[in-house]
């Protein structure tokens, strides 16, 4: 049962738009008449979490901060990730207002430049993205795909990081050359096994030139091991473009220091979203 004080307390800030449409979510969000996500500002304890080291690592934190400002995402780790940035920008707006400061070094005089950004600029640059969730290759294999999920790109970015740690640790480890060598393989080896993990999570339907359309995931999967290097490219840049989020963050930046005027993209680190 709904507790009638919450209900009465919290009420959605503002409405976003998704990339995605809402679409590629096992559970459809409810969106507003509009096609729009309401957004709720964080509570205190959304704000703690965002300071613990160990959930922004694992991504609990940022879970936990969805479940509680987009209630109506049944299922935050099923996310596609090109809704994530537009969703975190609107429940930093909800909370700390739409001023959001960015730092930018300056190409003439390398000084850093704060800066503020508003956010409802951001957001007002939000479209679906359009790009073709169907690609057919050479041999006339027709795939269907979506977007990287929130909870694969999480367990990437966790990868990657054990990864870096374990490649310096055995940089500075007294293993012989072919000790080193055979780790670093092994490592690589998950690694690259785990990409293919992720692009294969991403499939959800390959239909071969005469045939009925497969969607089993291990059927999916075994056959994705098998294909050329080419086609895995073209179908990696394809699951890559359709997890695109469609936010312009391009802007003129003018130098404090030296007066110096710039086109540039800013890159927005969620991690420091929400410092206040």
């Amino acid at each position: 049962m709904t507790n009638p004080l919450v209900a009465a307390y919290r009420k959605p800030a503002l409405y976003v738009s998704l990339p995605s449409g809402g679409k590629y979510y096992t559970d459809k969000p409810k969106l507003s008449v509009d096609g729009e996500l309401a957004v709720y500002a964080m509570t205190a304890r959304d704000e703690l979490l965002y300071k613990t080291p160990d959930a922004l690592f694992n991504g609990e934190a940022t879970f936990a901060v969805l479940r509680s400002c987009c209630p109506d995402v049944i299922d935050p780790e099923q996310m596609p990730v090109n809704d994530l940035l537009v969703v975190l920008l609107g429940i930093r707006q909800a909370t700390h207002g739409s001023e959001l400061s960015v730092d930018i070094k300056c190409p003439a005089c390398q000084e850093l430049n704060m800066l503020a950004v508003d956010s409802n600029r951001l957001l007002s640059t939000v479209s679906q993205n359009q790009v073709s969730d169907k690609l057919v290759l050479e041999n006339n294999f027709t795939i269907h795909v979506k977007p990287y999920s929130l909870k694969d790109r999480t367990l990437l970015q966790i990868q990657q990081v054990k990864q870096q740690k374990m490649i310096q640790s055995l940089t500075a480890s007294d293993l012989t050359e072919e000790q080193r060598s055979e780790q670093f393989g092994k490592t690589f080896i998950e690694l690259a096994n785990l990409t293919v993990d992720l692009i294969s999570n991403c499939i959800y339907a390959v239909r071969p030139p005469e045939g009925e359309e497969i969607t089993d995931q291990v059927i999916i999967k075994e056959w994705l091991q098998s294909i050329t290097k080419d086609d895995y490219d073209m179908l990696r840049s394809t699951v890559d473009a359709v997890s695109d989020d469609c936010i312009d963050t391009n802007l003129t930046a003018n130098c404090q220091h030296c007066s110096h005027e710039w086109k540039t993209k800013i890159d927005l680190d969620v991690a420091n979203f929400f410092a206040g």
